[in-house]
């Protein structure tokens, strides 16, 4: 009985280390796994973005005076990338999130750089724009995130040992290292030798430089990529969140149409020309997906008080209307240009009406349904100005009462559209629109023997010209 006891107290004592050994293992895992990252806030609305940002991370607050100690402990100038990569070696951080807060009176906005904890360096940055503090915080909270995952991912901290702090003179440590060549050394002085293999050669020894002044201070924090409006840029990329997400616009064209048939058998068909008439407009386009590339669009026009002319003199009321909504993709290029792809389905109307005691002239009434495929462009040129310009296909599905059985029951159709004109941006928010329009309507009637009507087909042309103020959020 004793053989037995003996033998299970010895395989009890054998496996007892390897839970703890499992354990280990997994809290060494689990340590290598966590991610560390800093974030720096300054600006107006530093609170709110500040605070969203660590949100959106995990992450931890960097103090207002942590980047320059790091600088001064490992005597490198302020505003460069070493001095972030003291920063993060001092706090132990995988990444530094610069967040800098603009206050552009209708606007707020937030630029966001990405640096590698490793390096210093600036891996990846972008800019949101909401139209007050609060929005902008949202905004931060649901996207920064989703922008920066794969860049957050490649950082990592710096190596222990990678910089060497600078030995304090006089009670003072070094900050902001000057040039070799600006500082003259009183003598000589031999540098140590390098170990073969080394990876981080000892620094030079000899008395530490000097303070900076005030003016070399000033110039170090214009130098700073983490600054808005730096002289220096590390990297240059498309800030896609700077661009309007709301766009809405209103105003007001003049335009004439002018509808003449062809090859009219009889001489007996009437066209129409209209000289001018006003339409109130406004356009809307939303741009909610893929970072502003995908967005929705739409927009009418409506005649008002038009009236129509036979060559009596005899008026009768007219409409002219013209809708239409549909989305597309927009490809960047630089800070505000681009070229899109859009689908629209368009909607326009001319009519004209009569009584039973004055009928209308006998000129038939227009609805055309379509299907339009084509491009948006936007190009900026100078400052605040920007060309505008756009054109489509327009394949036709309905046409209105002149392809009804009394008129050309065997027409066929299709339509072209192009606008051109130049923006100029108000401030941040508004921007005022010059745009001329050509919508022009071909078609075939195909007659045969017996019709009524007899014509080889028609051409239908509207000429618009007008302004609109656009709101861009």
């Amino acid at each position: 009985m004793r053989l037995p006891g003996l033998v299970l107290l010895l395989a009890a004592l054998a496996a007892s280390p390897a839970p703890a050994a499992s354990k280990k293992a997994k809290s060494s895992s689990s340590s290598k796994s966590s991610r560390r990252y800093g974030v720096l806030a300054t600006g107006p609305s530093l609170a709110v973005a500040g605070k969203a940002t660590l949100s959106a991370v995990k992450g931890v607050t960097v103090p207002d005076n942590a980047l320059p100690d790091a600088a001064q402990k490992y005597g490198v100038a302020l505003g460069t990338d070493p001095a972030y990569q003291a920063l993060a070696l001092g706090m132990k951080l995988d990444a530094v999130l610069r967040v800098t807060t603009i206050d552009k009176g209708t606007a707020q906005l937030a630029v966001v750089q990405v640096r590698d904890g490793s390096t210093g360096a600036i891996v990846d940055d972008a800019t949101w724009k909401a139209p007050n503090a609060k929005a902008l915080g949202q905004m931060l909270s649901k996207q920064l995130k989703p922008r920066f995952q794969r860049s957050l991912a490649t950082t990592k901290a710096p190596r222990p040992g990678s910089l060497q702090a600078v030995p304090a003179a006089g009670g003072v440590a070094a900050v902001a290292a000057a040039p070799a060549a600006a500082a003259a050394p009183a003598a000589p002085v031999a540098a140590a030798p390098v170990a073969a293999g080394a990876d981080n050669p000892p620094l030079p020894t000899g008395a530490a430089p000097p303070l900076p002044t005030a003016t070399a201070s000033a110039a170090a924090a214009q130098t700073d990529p983490g600054v808005v409006g730096s002289s220096v840029s590390t990297q240059s990329t498309v800030h896609e969140s700077e661009r309007p997400v709301l766009d809405i616009a209103a105003g007001a064209a003049v335009f004439t149409r002018n509808f003449t048939y062809k090859d009219d058998l009889y001489q007996t068909l009437q066209g129409y020309a209209l000289g001018a008439a006003v339409a109130p407009a406004a356009d809307l386009t939303w741009s909610p997906l893929f970072g502003g590339r995908g967005y929705f669009t739409g927009h009418i026009a409506m005649s008002v008080g038009l009236q129509s002319k036979d060559q009596s003199g005899t008026s009768f009321p007219t409409q002219a209307l013209a809708w239409g909504a549909g989305g597309g993709y927009r490809f960047l290029i630089g800070e505000k240009s681009h070229v899109g792809l859009e689908s629209r389905f368009e909607r326009q109307n001319f009519t004209i009406s009569g009584t039973a005691s004055n009928p209308k002239p006998d000129i038939p009434n227009v609805g055309y349904s379509a299907l339009a495929v084509g491009v948006d462009l936007r190009f900026s040129l100078f400052g605040p100005v920007s060309f505008l310009g756009g054109a489509s296909y327009r394949r036709l599905f309905a046409v209105g009462e002149i392809g009804s059985a009394s008129w050309f029951p065997r027409q066929s159709g299709m339509g072209l559209d192009a606008n051109a004109g130049i923006g100029v941006e108000l401030g941040s928010s508004f921007e005022i629109r010059i745009l001329g329009t050509l919508q022009r309507y071909g078609f075939s009637f195909n007659p045969e023997p017996g019709d009524p009507k007899v014509a080889g087909g028609a051409t239908d042309m509207y000429l618009s010209g007008g302004m609109l103020l656009a709101w861009r959020l």
